[in-house]
């Protein structure tokens, strides 16, 4: 093994170690589900390393300002930007200083969770489908505040939106009065989000004793997704259509538009999180009413909360509205 290291990390246990960042933060703070010689393996560098975990918790209570850490993907698409605004808003607003990490993908996650650990933050907002329930969990090892947002664990504080029951009733409508087949455009690789939207729309069919295939895999480019979806309307030239994102659902507007078909009478098309461009299409696009900016803000707010009594767990969900535009009857 290596000489020992000043300041050594989490992430420099785990590396040494030959195992994850959540295992190795599962053997620091003495759980119980690691095996035996992994467990030793981890003890064995944090002896090399010289590897104090309480060093966090010492920062934080010298720190006399109140960091808080926000970890997104990329942020490349209009929602995120308008969720990053709204914590951005709330932080000012309590006097926080913000740190934002993003991801490129889930490999990058153990990278990003040690440098939030390595600032010492006194809470982190995360609105990232990269991560999961144990990565979460690393965090709160070390009595971290997190508030997560769109993922619900019942063991740790969220921020969520209400639409499951929205797109089974909308789906539904579709089967049962309008006698109407549901296709779900999901983006290649897409996110968990993607996954519990098209859960959803399986169940409905399932409450009609149908099955559904009807997922269509587009790229996550509009131009792309223009091009493959006029093939599709070549042969289909009817349905209802469901997007995650405004931009994909846009592109298959268009495209139906291009190719003849009356929307909404032979095509509906809406999308689950629409932005300002819903407003922009002609016709209007169909979607959610989920204001992205007070989400962030709701969620700020409950980390706020956190903070100050960190023994909570707060579960908030936002109510919203389906905005029938002129893209769907």
């Amino acid at each position: 093994m290596s000489k020992t290291l000043k300041k050594a990390t989490i992430y420099d246990v785990a590396r040494l170690a030959h195992t994850s960042l959540a295992t190795a933060s599962r053997v620091i703070n003495g759980k119980n589900n690691v095996s035996e010689i992994t467990k030793q393996r981890v003890l064995e560098a944090i002896k090399e390393l010289n590897y104090k975990p309480n060093a966090i918790a010492k920062d934080l209570a010298m720190n006399s300002t109140t960091n808080v850490a926000i970890i997104v993907p990329e942020i490349n698409y209009t929602y995120i930007s308008h969720v990053v605004a709204g914590l951005m808003d709330c932080a000012k607003k309590f006097g926080y200083d913000c740190l934002i990490f993003t991801t490129e993908d889930r490999a990058d996650v153990d990278r990003v969770l040690n440098k939030v650990l390595s600032k010492r933050v006194n809470g982190v907002i995360v609105f990232n489908d990269f991560l999961d329930e144990k990565d979460v969990g690393v965090l709160t090892d070390y009595a971290v505040p997190v508030v997560t947002i769109g993922l619900d664990l019942k063991t740790k504080s969220s921020v969520t939106w209400h639409y499951k029951n929205q797109i089974k009733d909308l789906v539904s409508e579709c089967l049962v009065l309008k006698k109407e087949e549901v296709y779900f455009l999901k983006v290649h690789n897409g996110s968990k989000t993607e996954q519990r939207v098209q859960s959803a729309i399986m169940e409905a069919y399932q409450l009609q004793n149908k099955e559904f295939s009807n997922v269509i895999k587009v790229p996550d480019s509009y131009k792309k997704t223009y091009s493959l979806m006029k093939q599709h309307f070549a042969k289909h030239p009817q349905g209802y259509y469901i997007a995650l994102r405004d931009s994909i659902a846009i592109a298959a507007l268009n495209a139906a538009m291009d190719m003849q078909l009356n929307v909404p009478n032979q095509v509906e098309i809406m999308a689950i999180i629409g932005t300002k461009y819903s407003e922009l299409t002609r016709p209007k696009l169909s979607s959610f009413d989920i204001n992205m900016r007070e989400l962030g803000f709701k969620s700020m707010e409950t980390l706020a909360k956190l903070i100050q009594h960190p023994d909570l767990i707060i579960h908030e969900k936002l109510p919203f509205n389906f905005v029938a535009r002129g893209t769907t009857k």
